[in-house]
């Protein structure tokens, strides 16, 4: 898995499908992919399978490179919402399973304390036009954001997430996230490879980069001790000086290199990433 994972393939391993938070369905997702001429794909929708589970028939069907995939969020004393991406699992294991049916329970109770926070303000959202967004498959923050918009609260959806859900009795809302530990675990029961995504994601808006270097390299050592496989070195949200020095750091620790666009809709393709060395 490892070899084909860092082979001179034409690749994207993140990407997002309608079984999360992205725009097309695994199949629209495919199609595009390989009439640019992909030749190996992953499917990682947001703490779910289904997008990989109805994907990986379909890529085989057209005779394509498919690897199992998933983005699990997580938490850790050095850092919040330190994703981690899985490769190559058993979609069937069982310890898997769990862990995403406890993790869906979760959401569903957040969500809907997130529904009855908005009506409070006089919304009027409905469980069914949360529903309809995308056929129930996900829901999250941009899920309710879509709606705003289609009710003409908000003009996109970066303005809900930059104005109303920014209001503190919103904002006090947590979703339960697992342990970075826990994720990596899961994932190795699994038979996965686990990847920390996107490093530089864990940059504050109020740090330049210089600031941040120090401590990203102790996040990254963190997530050597919980047995990480490989670094997301090749992201949007690198430049490409940055993600030199991640790949450096990797191939110093012996660590797979990996790299995807993070795809969730047309306005969001950042192809530059497949063009640097």
């Amino acid at each position: 898995m490892r070899a084909l994972i860092e082979s001179d393939l034409k690749k994207d391993l993140h990407m997002h499908t309608r079984y999360s938070d992205g725009e097309m369905t695994p199949q629209e997702l495919i199609d595009m992919r390989v009439a640019e001429g992909y030749e190996l794909l992953a499917i990682t929708d947001h703490d779910g399978m289904g997008g990989s589970v109805t994907g990986a028939p379909y890529a085989e069907s057209l005779g394509l490179q498919f690897i199992y995939g998933i983005e699990f969020d997580s938490e850790d004393v050095l850092g919040k919402d330190l994703h981690i991406l899985g490769y190559g699992f058993d979609p069937q294991d069982e310890e898997l399973m769990d862990t995403l049916i406890y993790v869906l329970e979760e959401r569903r109770d957040r969500n809907e304390r997130f529904r009855e926070c908005l009506n409070k303000r006089g919304y009027g959202i409905k469980p069914e036009e949360v529903w309809a967004v995308n056929n129930g498959r996900y829901v999250g923050k941009p899920t309710f954001a879509t709606v705003l918009v289609q009710k003409g609260v908000v003009k996109d959806v970066k303005e809900a997430f930059d104005t109303i859900f920014r209001e503190p009795d919103l904002k006090a809302i947590k979703k339960v996230t697992l342990s970075t530990r826990k994720v990596v675990e899961v994932i190795h029961k699994a038979g996965g490879l686990a990847v920390m995504a996107h490093p530089m994601e864990q940059r504050r808006r109020s740090e330049s980069f210089e600031e941040f270097k120090p401590r990203m390299y102790r996040i990254m050592d963190r997530m050597i001790e919980y047995g990480i496989d490989g670094i997301e070195c090749f992201h949007p949200s690198a430049s490409p000086e940055q993600s030199e020095l991640l790949v450096a750091y990797a191939k110093e620790h012996g660590l797979m290199i990996t790299r995807g666009t993070d795809f969730h809709s047309r306005e969001n393709r950042n192809y530059d990433i497949f063009h640097r060395p």
